[in-house]
């Protein structure tokens, strides 16, 4: 028994000693779209951004951790206005695989606390936290070993007093490994 875990830590350190970690950047076009009413002016694009971090635990395979600024939307109906806001705090499985040397897609999968809120020109205000699920597509371009170019569209939910709407960025920036 002692020998199969002292081969099982081995294994386990030559696999963290080749392990590749990044952080990256985005910003991009967002949006959190709610049921827009009758009678009522709904905008629901915005500019956000997205901060992350990685950690291979195996080839094509890292666990990230981000946080995605979902901007907000506007509604309005007559003099009555009306703003959502939405942040996510992920946690997913990033999955990649290379077209060319230069050339990798990456499908995101996994869960995030998102935290959405709400407020009006009547001074009533709302606030939620939920686990959903969240997901992601992208593509990398590597200029260095290090140093690659990144586009990205990531998707989840943002739920606020009862009321649900998707929110999303799509976006470019920039990933460099350590």
């Amino acid at each position: 028994m002692k020998k199969i875990l002292l081969a099982a830590a081995l294994a386990a350190s030559c696999g963290l000693a080749s392990a590749q970690g990044y952080v990256g950047a985005l910003v991009g076009l967002t949006s959190i779209a709610f049921d827009c009413g009758p009678g009522q002016s709904c905008d629901d694009s915005d500019t956000g951004f997205k901060l992350y971090g990685g950690y291979e635990v195996a080839p094509n395979i890292s666990i990230e951790v981000g946080y995605t600024d979902f901007g907000k939307a506007k509604v309005s109906e007559g003099a009555d206005r009306a703003e959502y806001k939405g942040t996510a705090l992920s946690l997913v499985g990033a999955f990649r695989v290379a077209f060319t040397p230069e050339f990798t897609g990456v499908a995101r999968l996994g869960l995030a606390s998102v935290k959405g809120k709400f407020s009006d020109s009547l001074g009533a205000s709302a606030s939620d936290s939920n686990i959903k699920l969240y997901t992601g597509l992208g593509v990398e371009y590597a200029m260095s070993k290090d140093i690659k170019l990144v586009g990205a569209f990531d998707l989840t939910n943002v739920e606020i007093d009862g009321q649900s709407g998707t929110a999303y960025i799509a976006g470019v920036g920039a990933q460099i490994g350590f």
